[in-house]
């Protein structure tokens, strides 16, 4: 195989890079949320909650059903919502309104970028549990119940 050719599949290969997992580092976030205010997640983050699609959004969605940011405060969780499927037209119109009406913040990945390393199953969310900005569990909870009771496990 041809030297150029095979640097080219290498740096292809290795461009994504591997999902994150246990033991790696929590890479900065920084987004805006559903109002157009500007949010992180930081230092003092332990659950990072992550929705890709319609299905996983939902699952949230009812999993926060009655509770509003005190409870995403009190222990200590951001919510990150991937909606870069979602057309452009929709969102505006649409979704952000919808978005609006929540009692929580929502962090918004617009283009996919800031999401794209965390694992994902579809229809479900990812639970990221930090701990001093490190990853120390990575779940998909199914049902709402599940991923409530992820958000208020007590820290490690």
């Amino acid at each position: 195989m041809p030297r150029g050719l095979l640097a080219i599949l290498l740096l292809a290969a290795t461009a994504h890079g591997a999902p994150l997992g246990v033991g790696d580092p929590m890479p900065p976030l920084a987004l805006e949320d559903q109002h157009g205010h500007a949010g992180n997640v930081g230092d003092g983050v332990r659950v990072v909650v992550v929705s890709r699609d319609m299905d996983a959004g939902d699952v949230v969605k009812k999993a926060l059903a009655g509770r509003d940011q005190a409870f995403l405060d009190a222990n200590r969780a951001v919510y990150v919502a991937n909606i870069s499927g979602m057309p452009a037209l929709v969102t505006r119109l649409f979704a952000l309104p919808r978005m609006r009406e929540r009692p929580y913040r929502m962090l918004l990945d617009r283009d996919g970028s800031a999401t794209k390393d965390i694992p994902a199953v579809v229809g479900r969310p990812t639970v990221l549990r930090l701990e001093s900005g490190r990853i120390v569990g990575v779940s998909q909870p199914a049902d709402p119940g599940a991923l409530a009771a992820e958000i208020a496990l007590p820290a490690p």
